[in-house]
C-alpha cells in the first residue's frame, strides 16, 4: 500500500507541473467520470474520486484516495446538410475591381453536408490525503489521442467560404477533443459538510510576428520573425457537499467560472515598394477564441443506501456570454440542463447504472448572417461497475455507453434583393458586392452586382441532426 500511496503523489505532482493545455468540454458534455457518464452525466453529488475535481470537487473527502485510469471514445454522426443554392447569388469575376474573390475561385468546394468529427482520449487521475482523513488533493486530466495543445477556429459568417466553405458544429464539433486538466483541494470540517475548491486550465497563446516580403511580384517569398508565447487561462471550479439523514442524503453546489482558450498578438508586414505610404508597415490583429467554456452552477441531490442510489442534476449556463471564435459576443441564450441517474447493486461487488439526460440547445435560430449549427439533445447512458477486494484496497472495474440523439432542427436564411453590405455590426445576411459599384472604365453600373450576392455557406439555410456515440472503461485503484 505504502508503493501505491507513493505513486498516487508522484502522479499528483507530476499533472500538477504538465497542466499546461486544457478544457473542459469532454468532461461537461458526457460526465466526469464512468459513474456520471452511465446515468446521463447526473451524480455530482455521489462522485468521491478525482473526478469529483470537475463536477464537484467537496465530494473528494467523503472517498478513499486512489488513482484511476481511463479511456473514451466517441462516434460521431451529427451532421449539417446543406440546402442547393439557387442560381444568381454567386459572386461574380469583377476582375481587378472586384471586392470579393469571385466564387468559382474557392480552394474548397461547398458540399451538400457536413460532419462534425469523433473523439478517443485518456483520462488520468488521482487523489491523495497526506495522511490527513479530512483533507483531499486531486487532480483530472483528459488527454485526446489526437494531440495535445491543440487550439482550432473558424468564421461563422460568409468569411468561411475561403476557408472550410461549410457550417460547423458550435459545440460538439472540434472542441470535444481538447486537452483539459484540473488540480483540486477539499476539506471536510464536520462529519456532515465538504467544501472544495479547484482550477481548470486552458492553453493562452500570444504571437507577434514581424514578416518582410522582399516583392511584390512574388508573394510566395517572405521572411518570418516570430515571437511565441504559450501560457495559460484558469478558472476556479468552487463547491460544498453535505451529506444529511445517517448519510443518505447528498446534496452539493458546485460553480464552474468562465474560460477561454485564446491567439493573441499581431503580424507586423513590411513589403519591399510600400515605403514611404501608410501602408508601410502595417499590422495584422488576432483576436482569436479557439475554444469558451460558460459560467455554470451545478446543483445535484442524491439518494443512497448499500443497494440502491438516485440522483437528479440540473445546470444552469450562461452560454449568453459565449464568445465565438473572432472574439465576438455569439447572441445565445443562458440554458437550464437536467439529468437523472440510478445506481443498484446486483450482488455483493456488482452495480448496474442507467440515466436521461435533456440538454436544451443555446444557439437561436440561424436567419441573418451567422451559422451556428447546435441541436438540443436527449442524452441516455447505461454502464456497470465491478470491485475487487486486494490486500485491503479495492480495484474498480467499470464501464458505460451513452447516446446523444438531437432533435432535428432547420434554419432558412431571411434575406432580400436590397440587403445591407457586409460590414462590422451587421447581423443580418449581408451583401457581398455593394450595389453601387461602378465600371472602372466606363464609370456606368454594372448590373450583374445588382442584388444580393453572398458566397455565405449557410446560404440559403440547412437542417441539422443525428447522433453521438461515446463508449468508455475505467479502472480505479482505492487504498486507505
Amino acid at each position: 500500500m505504502k508503493a501505491m500511496r507513493i505513486l498516487a503523489v508522484y502522479g499528483v505532482a507530476l499533472l500538477m507541473f504538465w497542466a499546461g493545455p486544457a478544457f473542459a468540454d469532454e468532461l461537461t458534455v458526457f460526465g466526469a467520470g464512468s459513474r456520471s457518464a452511465a446515468m446521463a452525466g447526473a451524480g455530482a453529488a455521489l462522485l468521491d474520486d478525482s473526478y469529483a475535481a470537475h463536477a464537484n470537487p467537496a465530494g473528494m473527502t467523503l472517498g478513499q484516495p486512489g488513482v484511476s485510469v481511463g479511456f473514451v471514445g466517441a462516434a460521431n454522426r451529427l451532421q449539417v446538410r446543406l440546402a442547393d443554392r439557387p442560381a444568381g447569388y454567386d459572386l461574380p469575376d469583377l476582375g481587378a475591381s472586384s471586392p470579393a474573390i469571385p466564387s468559382r475561385y474557392r480552394l474548397t468546394r461547398r458540399e451538400s453536408e457536413s460532419r462534425a468529427p469523433g473523439f478517443s482520449g485518456f483520462t488520468v487521475g488521482a487523489t491523495i490525503s497526506g495522511g490527513i482523513d479530512w483533507l483531499r488533493v486531486g487532480v483530472l486530466a483528459f488527454i485526446p489521442t489526437t494531440g495535445i495543445g491543440n487550439q482550432n477556429s473558424y468564421y461563422a459568417d460568409e468569411r468561411e467560404q475561403y476557408f472550410s466553405n461549410t457550417v460547423h458544429q458550435a459545440i460538439y464539433g472540434e472542441r470535444l477533443s481538447t486537452q483539459q486538466t484540473l488540480i483540486a483541494a477539499a476539506v471536510r470540517p464536520i462529519s456532515w459538510l465538504s467544501v472544495g475548491a479547484g482550477m481548470r486550465f486552458a492553453v493562452e497563446t500570444r504571437s507577434d510576428n514581424h514578416i518582410f516580403v522582399p516583392s511584390q511580384a512574388d508573394n510566395s517569398v517572405q521572411y518570418i520573425d516570430m515571437r511565441t508565447e504559450t501560457g495559460v487561462a484558469t478558472a476556479p471550479v468552487v463547491s460544498a457537499a453535505t451529506l444529511l439523514h445517517d448519510d443518505r442524503l447528498h446534496v452539493s453546489l458546485t460553480w464552474r467560472g468562465e474560460l477561454e482558450s485564446s491567439l493573441r498578438g499581431a503580424n507586423t508586414v513590411q513589403i519591399n515598394g510600400f515605403q514611404g505610404t501608410p501602408q508601410y508597415p502595417f499590422r495584422q490583429p488576432m483576436n482569436i477564441i479557439a475554444d469558451y467554456a460558460p459560467h455554470q452552477v451545478l446543483l445535484s441531490g442524491a439518494w443512497k443506501d448499500d443497494s440502491f442510489a438516485a440522483t437528479l442534476d440540473t445546470t444552469w449556463s450562461q452560454w449568453s456570454g459565449y464568445r465565438d471564435d473572432t472574439d465576438n459576443l455569439a447572441g445565445f441564450h443562458d440554458t437550464v440542463s437536467a439529468a437523472a441517474g440510478v445506481e443498484g447493486r446486483v450482488t455483493k461487488r456488482s452495480v448496474v447504472r442507467g440515466g436521461l439526460g435533456f440538454r436544451p440547445s443555446p444557439v437561436p435560430e440561424q436567419v441573418g448572417r451567422t451559422n451556428y449549427a447546435d441541436n438540443s439533445m436527449w442524452i441516455f447512458g447505461l454502464g456497470f461497475g465491478h470491485e475487487v477486494e486486494i490486500d485491503g484496497a479495492t480495484l474498480d472495474i467499470s464501464a458505460y455507453g451513452q447516446v446523444h440523439a438531437a432533435v432535428p432542427r432547420s434554419h432558412t436564411k431571411a434575406f432580400s434583393s436590397n440587403a445591407p453590405a457586409c460590414a462590422e455590426g451587421v447581423t443580418a445576411l449581408c451583401d457581398e458586392i455593394p450595389d453601387d459599384i461602378r465600371d472602372p472604365v466606363t464609370g456606368k453600373e454594372m448590373p450583374e452586382v445588382q442584388g444580393l450576392q453572398t458566397g455565405n455557406p449557410g446560404f440559403p439555410g440547412w437542417s441539422s441532426g443525428g447522433w453521438i456515440a461515446v463508449a468508455g472503461i475505467q479502472v480505479s485503484w482505492r487504498y486507505r
